[in-house]
Order: structure tokens, then sequence, then C-alpha cells
């Protein structure tokens, strides 16, 4: 396929679309009545029929929405129908401190990044080296942890600790994307859609001792959930994030403790957090609610459950990454320009959305 060809075609002018404009109002965190107001020259019932769909904005009124939006017109003209329905998102609606505000700017990064991924995905494929099997709890495993065990086994991993959860979870062909959420309260979404591959969004703003437990818990959902989300899903997912990163055979016997200290030598070994563990020897039966209820003070009474000792390093997603260098043919210069072009978005706006993955490529660089 011809790189030429396909940037020329992100450039058309299609008919406008309103699901752009829902979704570049989200992501700038707008009301209808605040983008109303922002603009000055239409009505919001006039707003609301043309996000509805229900009328045709004029060409003046498509050039300030997007110089309102801080947005490229051509972004309005994309012709995809966006229909993303991430499979963990819905528990934070549950939490009074998250707004819907803040769920609908989340969700207008994750689909702006799904459908991006969408058009790189067509342009240059990767291949995957690991299945990414679906378990349903009741009808081919008994629980979340046997789902995790047979993963293990699937993926060869034996009882081992897994060194980096990111690359091995990335080998079955699913895309980890760091975003700054501002919400301390949600750690990772994930997202699986019918003819997309499986993405993992991660919150950058989590300490490093949390990330890998909410990958793990993320890579539960898209195992355990995607035919059949669950009332009790949340639950499911830790348990599988605990048996997959900790498995019980492999530590049964050996948190029988209240010395913090063993809790940060095993910290260090399977690379989650004394936290993770605290409740993981509990859940096994090693401590008993006595001695879990001791841990706890002994970890506030040193700050440690705000911030633990002994950080672990982040690991770096790389799926992605490849994904544009391959894009463009391996000239990190033509990232930014080429890349922000075909998104149909500014420059500005790519950077920051794809943060992490330029940090990336720019290891590569300094590696090759």
């Amino acid at each position: 396929m011809n790189r030429k060809k396909i940037l020329i075609q992100g450039g058309d002018m299609p008919t406008f679309n309103p699901d752009m404009l829902r979704i570049a109002r989200d992501l700038r965190g707008m009301s209808q009545t605040e983008l109303v107001q922002k603009m000055g020259n239409i009505t919001q019932a006039a707003l609301s029929k043309i996000e509805k769909g229900d009328i045709k904005p004029s060409d003046e009124t498509k050039f300030n929405i997007a110089k309102t939006l801080n947005f490229p017109e051509r972004f309005f003209h994309q012709n995809d129908h966006f229909k993303v329905s991430p499979i963990s998102l819905h528990a934070y609606r549950k939490k009074a401190s998250t707004t819907a505000k803040i769920l609908s700017q989340i969700n207008a990064e994750m689909t702006i990044k799904a459908s991006n991924l969408d058009k790189l995905d067509l342009f240059c494929q990767l291949e995957t080296s690991l299945p990414l099997p679906s378990y349903q709890i009741h009808i081919n495993v008994s629980s979340a942890a046997e789902a995790a065990l047979n993963l293990r086994k699937e993926w060869d991993l034996g009882l081992n600790p897994i060194e980096d959860l990111t690359g091995l979870i990335e080998k079955a062909g699913v895309f980890i994307f760091y975003c700054n959420f501002e919400e301390d309260h949600i750690d990772g979404v994930s997202l699986q859609t019918q003819n997309s591959p499986p993405c993992i969004f991660l919150n950058a703003n989590q300490p490093n001792d949390r990330i890998r437990f909410t990958l793990a818990h993320e890579l539960g959902h898209l195992i355990l959930h995607k035919y059949a989300p669950s009332i009790d899903m949340e639950e499911e997912a830790n348990e599988f994030a605990a048996e997959f990163l900790i498995p019980t055979e492999a530590v049964q016997g050996q948190l029988q403790t209240t010395n913090l200290k063993t809790y940060a030598t095993h910290k260090l070994f399977w690379k989650v957090s004394m936290a993770a563990l605290i409740v993981k020897s509990k859940h096994i039966g090693d401590i008993s609610d006595r001695q879990s209820a001791t841990l706890w003070r002994q970890m506030s009474m040193y700050g440690y459950r705000k911030a633990e000792p002994y950080s672990l390093e982040r690991e770096h997603p790389q799926r992605f990454a490849k994904l544009m260098m391959d894009f463009c043919q391996g000239d990190k210069s033509k990232i930014i320009p080429d890349l922000s072009s075909f998104f149909n978005l500014y420059p500005e706006d790519f950077t920051q959305l794809y943060k992490a993955d330029i940090e990336e490529m720019e290891r590569f660089s300094m590696a090759s």
C-alpha cells in the first residue's frame, strides 16, 4: 500500500461527521453550553441538532467550530463511525468523584487513539507470537484464577516471575498506551472492538508499583469479559491479576509473616507492590485478619500506603511506536508532520496524545 496515497486520502473532505464534533468537544472538556458561549454565533439548540446529525452546519459554522475547538477542519470530515465501548470504564461510573465530564474526556482520547490505530494497522500490520484466548467463568474455567493459570500455560511461563509484562502482552497483539488521565481513581481501561486490535490504556500518573497490577487487571478483562461482561467483573479481574502475577503455588507458605522486609524482598522478586502481596497473603491464608491489619498499620505508619520503598522500573510499550516508525519508513523526522496530518490533528495535539510513543521511538534511535 502506498503511503503517499494514504496521506492524500486522509486530506479528503467528505460530509461533516457529527460524531467527530462530540469527540472533539469531549476531548477539550467542554459542554455544549460552554462551546456555544465560546463560539458566540450559534444557539445551543442549533449546536445540539448539528451534533445529533439532524441538520448540517454551514461552512462558516464548521470553520468556527474547528477554530474554537482548535482542530483542523478535516478532523470533522472523517467518515469513521465511532461506537467505542470500553470493557472496564463502567466501573468508574460508580465512584462519586469521577464525573461524567472526566469519563467523556477519557473516552474521547481512547476513541481517537483506537481510530488512529485502525488506520495505521491497515497500512503496516505487526505479527503476533502469542495467542490471546478467551475464557468464560462457569463455562470453560471455574474461576478467574484458573483462567490466569491457563494463560500462564498457554504462554509457557511456568510459575516464574514475569520480567517484562508489557512486552509479553504486546506479543499477543495488544496495544498498550500511556495516557494522562486527570483522575487518580482511574488506573487503566481496556478496549476491544469487533474489527480492531485489543487495547489497554494506562494512567501514566499512577506509581510504577501499581502499573503492572493495573496492566494484568486489564488483561484479565480482555481475557474474561470480551463477550460476556458480568456484575463481578472487577473482582474477577483482580483475582486474575493476582494469580497471573503471583501464582499461589509459588508463594504459598512464604508470606506467613508481619515483617515488612519480607514483603519488600518479594516485591522486588515478583515486581508487584507490597500492598498487592499483603492482599495475596491474606487471600491464600498465609496470614490471618489480625496479621493483615498489623501489616496495614505498619504500611500507614511508614507512609508506604502513599509511596512504597524500592520503586519498580517502568516498562515501556513499543508496539504502537513500531507501527509509527514503519509508517514513516524509519525516518523519525517525519513522525510528527506526517502522522499528525494522517491523523487529522494539529502537531501539538499529536505530540501530547502520543508523548510516550514518541519518547519510545527516541529510545529506538539511541539503541540503533
